[in-house]
């Protein structure tokens, strides 16, 4: 079985970061960009690389008012060309790393993801530093730094009291689905880091919020049903509303296969045991079933709605690496090895989990169907941290784990170099682009990121003039009041504070 690092690089070429850097500094003359917002407060560095219920009547936030938004260029008048591919799937994982995915691929455990390996693309990504999800999530949906895009970590809005977690309202940049709808392109997006509140978007397009699946948001609030700030158009919810399955609901013999332990121990210590944030057991349930209702929500809504490019994103791989890596690794942890019998229940939860995210991946592969090309891509990679109690992580808010580890990218399928390949450079920045590219539509100056053009077939057309930016074309984002949700908020920051993610 063929291995992500036994592939042959292929150079990237010029390094296309100075080149960009270049050409921002020329648009910055520019004073029709001038308007485009603060810069923001935090600093990150951008690395070595180039770059269930229906609807109630009313949600959290502003209300959504028949107002028109306002309006920049006509997109039509952009240069644009027909799609270089048919369909286009992002399966996005939070976490994965290719230190457990190649050994996994080796055994022959993730037979999905290595039929793309072998025919495709793949990359060590690069990512940010500080390494958080939700700013990394954000600059590969925009090709924007935290910076730019105003979503710089887990703890609320820049240069003032945390208020609320991160959502769309804090973005400042457009996210690819929404400059694609201005193109007319179809995109059905579920459960995307801060996604919430769904914005509009075009005719035939849907949006599933990341706070529609069961979170532990409401282990908190026991929020009794969805609302209308959830997804859009807001009545999907009225069909994919029921498949969101609640912790409690777990079946015993899902669990069986990652945590070894007897019907007596499992009913107490995890499926009848309350809910208690950052500890392993109770976790595990709710990541589950979250990571279970997304994949069940995305492909009802996707065998009902076809769109051009399909987006799905889950957690699960992120949460049990933070809280099981020491039964996995316990060498690794001297001073605080596990017990032997908890090596035993716990050992496999996490090379399990990466077995039951390929069987997804096969899943929403039948669901888009053959002739779709696909991208995998994580915000960063995993490491042991040598401590308790997050034994597992990513970057300086988790003392003792790797700096900034790669995440992963896979490309493969139409419009995609014939593999296995592998290519010598990518960073976060450059999904954004080379989605853009893969749809016909043209990337922005002001956009840091650069095509992944040695990934893509030899025969295909060269990039796209660029535009001066997509913030000054079709629906622009207005100014608008930030939703909180103050209940919730507080449970998901007990949590974080327990990954470790914020103090």
């Amino acid at each position: 079985m063929i291995r992500h690092r036994e592939v042959e690089r292929v150079s990237s070429g010029a390094p296309a970061l100075f080149v960009r850097l270049v050409r921002l500094a020329a648009l910055s003359l520019a004073p029709a960009l001038v308007a485009l917002g603060p810069a923001g407060c935090a600093r990150e560095e951008a690395g070595p690389g180039p770059n269930g219920a229906a609807p109630e009547a009313e949600g959290p936030g502003p209300r959504r008012t028949d107002t028109p938004p306002p309006v920049g260029i006509d997109p039509t008048s952009v240069g644009t060309r027909g799609k270089l591919v048919d369909r286009l799937f992002v399966f996005a994982l939070d976490g994965a790393t290719w230190d457990l995915l190649d050994p996994l691929l080796e055994s022959g455990r993730l037979p999905h993801l290595a039929g793309l390996v072998e025919r495709g693309v793949t990359a060590e990504l690069r990512t940010l530093e500080p390494t958080v999800s939700p700013a990394i999530w954000t600059t590969i949906a925009t090709g924007f730094l935290p910076r730019d895009h105003g979503i710089l970590g887990f703890d609320g809005v820049p240069g003032a009291t945390m208020t609320t977690l991160p959502n769309a309202r804090m973005r400042r940049r457009k996210a690819f689905w929404e400059i694609l709808a201005g193109f007319g392109i179809r995109a059905g997006v579920v459960g995307w880091w801060a996604s919430w509140p769904a914005d509009p978007l075009n005719e035939g397009s849907f949006l599933v919020s990341d706070r529609v699946p069961y979170s532990r948001m409401e282990a908190a609030i026991r929020r009794a049903s969805l609302t209308r700030e959830d997804a859009w158009p807001p009545d999907l919810l009225d069909s994919l509303g029921p498949l969101v399955e609640r912790p409690d609901e777990i079946a015993p013999a899902a669990v069986r296969r990652f945590l070894h332990m007897d019907r007596d121990e499992m009913q107490r210590r995890l499926l009848g045991g309350a809910y208690r944030m950052g500890s392993y057991l109770p976790e595990f349930k709710f990541v589950y079933q979250s990571d279970r209702s997304t994949v069940k929500m995305a492909r009802a809504a996707l065998a009902a709605q076809p769109v051009d490019v399909a987006v799905v994103y889950l957690t699960g791989i992120d949460t049990v690496s933070h809280l099981y890596w020491h039964f996995m690794e316990p060498e690794g942890f001297p001073p605080q090895a596990a017990p032997e019998g908890d090596r035993r229940r716990y050992g496999e939860v996490i090379p399990e989990y990466y077995v039951l995210v390929d069987g997804y991946l096969g899943d929403l592969l039948d669901t888009v169907g053959d002739g779709t090309t696909v991208i995998v891509v994580s915000d960063h990679g995993f490491g042991p941290t040598g401590r308790l109690p997050w034994s597992g992580g990513h970057g300086r808010l988790t003392p003792g784990a790797p700096i900034a580890p790669a995440g992963v990218l896979v490309l493969a399928g139409p419009g995609i170099a014939v593999g296995p390949r592998r290519l010598e450079r990518a960073h976060v920045l450059d999904i954004a682009p080379t989605l853009l590219h893969l749809m016909g539509v043209p990337a922005g100056e002001d956009m840091l990121g650069r095509v992944l053009t040695e990934a893509l077939a030899s025969d295909g057309p060269p990039e796209l003039p660029r535009v001066d930016s997509h913030e000054r074309i079709g629906i622009l984002r207005p100014d608008r009041d930030i939703p909180t949700d103050p209940a919730g908020d507080s449970e998901r920051l007990e949590r974080l504070r327990a990954l470790g993610y914020i103090q």
